[in-house]
């Protein structure tokens, strides 16, 4: 077929400068410049099914430069008409197809939510890694089941962010052959050119950690982007597109930051539509786009049809647990494992810290989940989340299930999401003080409803003598703030193992705070009433003068403040809440049975969670703490900041 390409990728830059100047917000300046990338890389390379657009072979495409959205939705218009034209002229309206920065799943094509810069260069990390997880895992001689590419797209600004360089070593160093990266070099950020602020040179810096780079000097021209991706496809490690292109070219404010952000005047847009011989608002050549349309499934027809022979031929050649396994990837099969069922709690909970019991539930886990997986910051033998006899994702195993990131915590929690977004069940760890690395990645995990599990250890201030800096204070509310994300924080190896029935259960994305050291096991705890989010522990024989609300540690103190409240004939109820999110989702009357109200209330947590707010009265009701911690060793760190048990008794009585 004869495609006129020019045609085809002008009326492409049309329609997204159309969508940019209905909604009067956008970025015209990516759809003018890099719009031929966008054209060559989707009629050209990308393997996709028309049809089926969740095959799990797919090439995966990730948009890391999240202000071309605009240019994404106009090229899959022209390409496979997912999006209508009303889709278009809907673009960043209110519920819309076309939100003003691209969006996970909204249509089946968009892989991913754009987050910050970086977030998306280091979650097609993940992406590329996962893909070479599952072909080292399931691909045999005969059979091909996974070996898709991974492509992004990204910005200047992208490859500023501190984020890229930790993934993109990470990526050298495994020598992911699947990984392309289509970078947009213009030179130009919001504020004006790169020259004051980004002066390296990006090919050596690439070069340095073992990336191969081809360099495209003219980023209009479809020939020598199409050599460059062919090229990099058959590289023996993951290669860096650098395209040189104009931003805004066409427009009077071509090269400038002017033409970054904001929608081109009108006298500009009809000076461009004059010069790509366009015609009206979203107008563009319907003969032409149908023989493109043509050309991508007639290219594309073949992809699932050999890719489903082979599929057949595995699963005729397979063991049901071999079937049972691919098909958590293939058929996205729900965990049904309930873990009480299957772990002997009389034998392997005795005398251990909360990290060491979860390193025994999760290698519980890890023995009937395939796709669980994941890893540390260089923290594995702090955290304990090493799945035993799994192996280690490496360049010589891309079968293992424990990721060494290396001191890499920001680009850990991006790559995360890329194991998500490609059928596996992941984790990470680190220490709780080193969420804030991660914030961003997490908040994109819920954004797009992901099941990661994050991990963090060492949750409070009785680190003792590691120091202020490394105790967390306000980083249990910040991660229980965020919507659509759920934190745990379980006091007894019952509530860890109902906290992970929960999280196999629901496959959200989610936080286990873990402490460091040791926790009693409480007789009245229960695995199954943690999916209540809060229950009662130990209720009052006669009157009911106080109810004591505690999570984590923190609930085995309120245990022994009881006992010492009962000597002066004060009667406690003791609540632990292992999930204050999941609580407050409770119905009224379960709230009311647990806290009814006329009765007073005081929460025990060594946090300044302002959450709790919404179950006590005001901050005489809160025993947590407001400042930094001290170092020195837990008992004078908790004496210092009177949290200790004389005088956390002290304190209640006065209040009562």
């Amino acid at each position: 077929m004869k495609l006129n390409e020019k045609r085809i990728v002008n009326d492409i830059r049309l329609l997204a400068l159309d969508m940019i100047d209905r909604a009067k917000s956008g970025h015209p300046g990516v759809a003018l410049g890099a719009a031929s990338i966008f054209y060559t890389l989707f009629a050209h390379h990308l393997k996709m099914d028309i049809e089926r657009k969740d095959w799990c072979n797919r090439d995966r495409f990730v948009l890391s430069a999240g202000h071309a959205s605009s240019l994404l939705y106009a090229t899959l218009f022209a390409v496979t008409e997912d999006f209508s034209l009303d889709d278009l002229k809907e673009f960043r309206t209110l519920d819309s197809k076309t939100p003003g920065y691209a969006e996970y799943n909204l249509n089946g094509r968009v892989e991913i939510t754009s987050g910050p810069a970086g977030q998306g260069f280091a979650t097609a990390v993940g992406m590329a890694m996962a893909s070479k997880n599952l072909s080292a895992t399931f691909n045999r001689k005969k059979e091909t089941i996974f070996d898709y590419n991974v492509y992004t797209f990204c910005s200047d600004g992208d490859l500023m962010e501190g984020i890229s360089y930790e993934a993109a070593s990470l990526a050298g160093t495994l020598k992911l052959d699947n990984l392309i990266v289509l970078y947009d070099s213009n030179n130009i950020t919001l504020d004006g050119t790169t020259d004051n602020v980004f002066e390296e040179s990006i090919i050596d810096r690439f070069i340095a950690m073992d990336w191969d780079v081809i360099h495209v000097k003219d980023g209009n021209s479809i020939k020598e982007i199409s050599s460059a991706i062919e090229k990099a496809k058959k590289n023996d490690r993951p290669t860096l597109i650098g395209i040189d292109t104009i931003i805004g070219m066409y427009s009077k404010y071509e090269g400038t930051c002017k033409v970054h952000g904001n929608p081109l005047e009108q006298e500009d847009l009809n000076n461009i539509r004059i010069a790509l011989q366009g015609k009206g608002a979203f107008t563009y050549d319907k003969e032409e786009f149908s023989v493109l349309r043509a050309y991508v499934n007639q290219r594309c027809s073949s992809y699932y049809k050999d890719w489903y022979l082979d599929y057949e031929l595995y699963m005729a050649n397979s063991t049901e647990k071999q079937k049972d396994n691919i098909n958590y990837f293939i058929e996205k099969q729900p965990i049904t494992l309930k873990l009480d069922t299957v772990i002997d709690e009389s034998k392997i909970f005795i005398n251990k810290t909360m990290r060491d019991i979860n390193y025994q539930v999760m290698n519980v886990i890890t023995t009937f989940i395939p796709n669980f997986i994941g890893g540390s910051a260089d923290l594995v033998n702090s955290t304990k989340t090493y799945l035993k006899g799994k192996g280690n994702l490496t360049l010589d195993n891309y079968a293992g299930k424990n990721i060494s990131f290396g001191v890499r915590e920001q680009a850990m929690g991006a790559i995360l999401n890329g194991f998500a977004l490609c059928g596996f069940r992941p984790f990470g760890s680190t220490f709780l003080n080193l969420s804030d690395y991660l914030k961003p990645s997490i908040r994109l995990s819920a954004l797009m409803n992901l099941p990661v599990s994050y991990i963090f250890t060492h949750d409070s201030i009785r680190l003792g003598q590691d120091g202020p800096a490394n105790q967390p204070i306000e980083q249990i509310g910040a991660l229980r703030s965020i919507p659509n994300f759920t934190v745990y924080r379980p006091c007894d190896y019952k509530e860890l193992i109902g906290c992970w029935n929960l999280i196999l259960k629901e496959a959200k994305p989610c936080a286990l705070l873990l402490p460091r050291g040791h926790s009693e096991t409480l007789e009245y705890t229960n695995i199954d009433k943690v999916a209540y989010g809060g229950y009662i522990i130990s209720e009052v024989k006669s009157r009911l003068d106080l109810i004591l609300i505690a999570t984590g540690s923190e609930v085995e103190l309120a245990m022994k403040i009881r006992d010492e409240l009962l000597k002066n004939y004060i009667e406690v109820r003791v609540v632990s809440m292992p999930n204050l999110n999941l609580f407050l989702k409770q119905d009224k009357d379960y709230i009311n049975q647990i806290l009814p109200k006329r009765y007073r209330k005081m929460v025990i947590e060594f946090s300044n969670d302002a959450n709790w707010y919404r179950l006590v009265n005001d901050e005489d009701d809160i025993i947590g703490i407001s400042n930094f911690g001290k170092s020195a060793t837990e008992n004078d760190i908790l004496e210092f900041n009177e949290l200790d048990l004389a005088s956390i008794i002290i304190k209640i009585k006065n209040k009562l």
